[in-house]
């Protein structure tokens, strides 16, 4: 016989129905799924008087809206009467650490603005309970998206200690949310209601003064509380406890609220399931590229819209979001998911980037139509959509057919800028075999914030630049070198191995049996080989950058390593091909910090945290750093990429996880494998990537980092004009922020018409007032920024007042 229940505080029961739309289901199998557990949940409340339903994810209303109007009216009235509670205020049930800063903005931003038009709430409490843990600084994210409390589940008790189930969760900003870890799973797969109830005082982080919040409905897929179980909480509530009720999240918080004060707690929750931070390199890559792009695109259209007044595509930009927020679900972007589920996401991922492109090219060439480009020579116009000036180096092609047709190639050219200075170029690799009818160069330039500058392209031979101060490379096949910055690839250096000196490491190979979750690993440590230099070639050398490239191989894998260094940078560029054949391993490129008493930091969602030196892997945004002493000298290293996320740092070197390839969608325990079934892996075949190393003397700030970071993300754009006459001066510039910690990441029109949008952050974590000006819309405006924090402002007609992220 049961032992009687006894309980001093009360027993929230919640109803819920934690839906994976893809996971082992195809995606119009999960959406389908959604519309039965509605249904269902529906037929419960015509039973039972008190009987509450909870549930998240706008995207799947917005299906449900779609495809059944008739249910979805049913829905509107259970919320309407209080039936039916909304959580969670995403689009989805996200991956809390791989999205970027700007990506949670915008699951906010598309699920409380649908949840407020259909039903006429917010939610107030965020609800991520199956995510592979959570970033530190998602106190801020979801405090400004209207979000007060957060109920998780992952990582459990054993994977992460925290003070107690229920805390204050501080973010580095000092915005904080009520926390709560729900105990003994979402779900009644192993317990039945009776059992958790009996189990609940055994929990280890049990607490009979605070009141307690428990789950239940059918499995990981839906489905719902069943008849069955309202019967077991009907019983416990008249034979045990009275205290045990039908309940939901909202009101668990506002009871728990009322008791002692909470702890605080400050740091991401994290780590579980690490191999989510790298399975499916190719997703990884589209999310990070399709968020950059989607922003960089809403930039050029904002210029265009400050300058010559042309309407915003808010329709495409809103389609094209809804996608890349979809797909950050947490097994699609997690790449856990069945193969057919990732094929989908990369569709929906490949649409948005399209969508992004088209925007982005119209956005130019609007600009671009109105400009004066008569004179000498051809006009390049090149766009920074950055909020900071950029002098860099911008490659573009030029068609010069004259070469097959005339036996003329174009081996140099003369490119001035706006005041005729000459500006040095250097012809490189054209992306096309055709000969030389298509012909691409590099020139360094600069380019105002916001804004554009027009260059003059005269096809003859340029004239010599004479300069004293011109910087020079060293480049063989042993060395790669400026004043600056330097990478031997066989220890021996003419630089003397100055304190900058970058040292090549062949990338290491790892053993990985683990299934594609990689459950219950906290890194990847049983190393098993490395890749064998096959041959070093100097591919590049000119006045303004070369290049070196390694070539390695490892059992059937090839890697090409294409370290780019230019004459006066403090940073080297490195093009990565991998060809990766291998099964069930990890593939890390490695670079060697040499530092002393050495600290790791990790790029987060709008943020930076530190974590111990150690061979753990780390989920991370584009980079991660390393800083201490080397010689006795402060001094460390940043290596940024343009894709991965799954990083460490031991006490020799910065490892960044290139590749791994479980099987697809293996999950153990408790499922085995048989003999006869079909064996397919992820990351198999070919993948390009971008890699950036940073050294650096002195300290270096996480916002030259991450000034960097954006560079890489949100390049120069170079477009090639025709002669035409045009009102806009040959060059502009659209804003001007007085402290260089403060950058630009959004610029976009307001959700409802009514002005622009502009969104600023610190990126180093330092108290901080800026100026701003932003002439682009008329408006001047001073503010306040706390540690990493993010502030959004709506301007419109020149009048500046803050919002946030669900622009309310």
């Amino acid at each position: 016989m049961s032992t009687p229940l006894r309980f001093v505080t009360p027993i929230h029961l919640i109803g819920n129905a934690h839906l994976d739309p893809a996971w082992m289901w195809r995606m119009d199998e999960g959406l389908e799924s959604f519309s039965a557990t509605c249904r269902s949940a529906l037929d419960r409340m015509s039973e039972t008087e008190d009987f509450i339903f909870t549930c998240s994810s706008a995207a799947h209303y917005a299906f449900v809206e779609e495809t059944d109007p008739l249910l979805f009216k049913r829905i509107k009235r259970a919320v309407k009467l209080g039936k039916w509670k909304i959580v969670g205020g995403w689009w989805v049930e996200a991956d809390c650490n791989l999205p970027s800063g700007e990506s949670f903005a915008r699951q906010a931003l598309l699920g409380q603005r649908y949840f407020f038009s259909r039903f006429g709430v917010i939610a107030k409490t965020g609800y991520n309970i199956d995510s592979f843990g959570h970033n530190g600084n998602l106190p801020q994210l979801l405090r400004k998206s209207g979000i007060e409390n957060y109920v998780f589940m992952r990582p459990e008790e054993a994977e992460k200690h925290l003070p107690s189930a229920l805390f204050e969760w501080v973010a580095p900003s000092g915005d904080e949310v009520l926390a709560y870890r729900l105990p003994l799973h979402y779900s009644n797969y192993a317990n039945t209601i009776r059992e958790k109830l009996e189990m609940l005082s055994q929990y280890p982080l049990y607490d009979s003064s605070a009141p307690w919040m428990l789950f239940y409905g059918v499995g990981n897929h839906g489905g719902g509380p069943t008849k069955e179980q309202i019967k077991q909480i009907e019983e416990a509530k008249s034979s045990d406890h009275p205290e045990i009720r039908f309940s939901d999240p909202d009101t668990f918080f506002k009871s728990a609220k009322k008791t002692k004060q909470p702890q605080r707690y400050t740091g991401d929750i994290n780590p579980h399931s690490i191999g989510c931070y790298s399975a499916h390199s190719e997703i990884k890559q589209l999310n990070r590229r399709s968020e950059n792009a989607l922003a960089q695109a809403e930039i050029c259209s904002a210029m265009a819209a400050g300058l010559v007044a042309a309407k915003q595509n808010t329709a495409a930009f809103s389609q094209a979001w809804q996608n890349v927020c979809f797909n950050q679900f947490h097994d699609l972007l997690g790449g856990v998911a069945i193969a057919e589920a990732l094929d989908d996401v990369i569709t929906m991922y490949r649409e948005a980037l399209s969508i992004a492109e088209r925007e982005q090219r119209v956005a130019w060439q609007r600009l671009a139509s109105r400009m004066h480009t008569l004179g000498d020579g051809e006009a390049l116009i090149v766009f920074n959509a950055s909020g900071f000036e950029r002098e860099e180096i911008v490659e573009f092609e030029l068609w010069h057919p004259d070469a097959s047709e005339k036996g003329d190639a174009l081996n140099a050219i003369t490119i001035e800028d706006a005041g005729g200075n000459a500006l040095r170029s250097q012809r490189v690799e054209s992306s096309g075999k055709i000969g030389n009818d298509r012909v691409r160069f590099i020139v360094k330039c600069l380019v105002p914030a916001l804004g554009y500058a027009q260059l003059r392209i005269k096809r003859q031979a340029p004239v010599p630049i004479v300069s004293d101060e011109l910087e020079t490379l060293t480049v063989n096949e042993h060395e790669l070198s400026n004043a600056h910055v330097g990478i031997t690839f066989d220890g021996i250096s003419s630089r003397g191995h100055t304190l900058t000196e970058l040292f090549y490491a062949p990338a290491e190979v790892f053993d990985d049996p683990s299934d594609t979750w990689g459950h219950g690993l906290t890194g990847f440590t049983d190393s098993i080989g490395f890749f064998q230099i096959k041959k070093i070639s100097v591919i590049e050398q000119g006045p303004l950058r070369a290049r070196v490239r390694v070539v390695s191989v490892y059992g059937s894998s090839s890697l090409t390593e294409d370290f780019l260094l230019e004459a006066d940078a403090n940073c080297m560029h490195v093009r990565c091909h991998l060809n990766w054949q291998e099964q069930r391993k990890v593939v890390k490129l490695r670079y060697p910090h040499n530092l002393d008493l050495a600290r790791a930091h990790y790029e987060t969602p709008y943020a930076a945290i530190e974590h111990p030196i150690a061979s753990d892997e780390h989920p991370g945004q584009s980079w991660v750093a390393a800083s201490g002493y080397r010689s006795g000298v402060r001094a460390g290293l940043a290596v940024l990429t343009d894709s991965k996320s799954s990083y460490s740092v031991d006490a020799k070197y910065l490892n960044v996880t290139v590749a791994r390839s479980p099987l697809i969608a293996h999950h153990a325990p408790p499922h085995v494998l048989s003999e006869l079934q079909a064996m397919r892996y992820l990351d198999a075949g070919e993948q390009s990537f971008e890699i950036r190393l940073l050294p650096h003397l002195g300290e270096l700030t996480h916002s030259e980092i991450a000034e960097e970071s954006q560079k890489m993300l949100r390049p120069l754009i170079a477009h090639s004009e025709s002669k035409h006459e045009g009102n806009l001066p040959i060059e502009s510039s659209g804003i001007t922020i007085d402290k260089s910690n403060i950058l630009l990441s959004t610029m976009k029109q307001a959700e409802d018409g009514k002005g622009m949008i502009v969104r600023l952050f610190d990126a180093s974590g330092v108290a901080t007032n800026a100026k701003i000006n932003c002439s682009l819309l008329s408006a001047k405006w001073s503010a306040k920024f706390k540690p990493y924090e993010v502030l959004t402002f709506r301007i419109m007609k020149g009048k500046v007042s803050k919002t946030n992220f669900i622009e309310c």
